[in-house]
């Protein structure tokens, strides 16, 4: 490792696979998000590749307009925003 080299270990216990990916798939994703191009996040040596991809394609099954069973925490709140804002403009429909 070069001088302008850094990096960091996280240790993870009694994390399941599912667990285990989406932890790893998420600090990828906000490294990327945080303009971090130039990083790489490297899954530890029990990991399959195909199962960390498929876990994240898993993720796209998220619906912000649908949700699952009531919807995601996102469209719940995006729901509400909307019938609120409805409300308040006397527009309820």
């Amino acid at each position: 490792m070069s001088q302008d080299e850094r990096q960091f270990t996280v240790r993870l216990r009694g994390v399941g696979p599912d667990q285990y990916a989406d932890i790893v798939n998420a600090v990828w994703m906000q490294m990327r998000a945080i303009g971090c191009d130039y990083c790489t996040v490297t899954p530890d040596e029990q990991s399959d590749a195909a199962k960390l991809d498929a876990r994240w394609d898993q993720y796209s099954e998220v619906s912000w307009t649908e949700g699952g069973q009531g919807g995601t925490p996102q469209a719940k709140a995006a729901r509400a925003h909307r019938t609120h804002s409805r409300r308040s403009a006397g527009t309820d429909t």
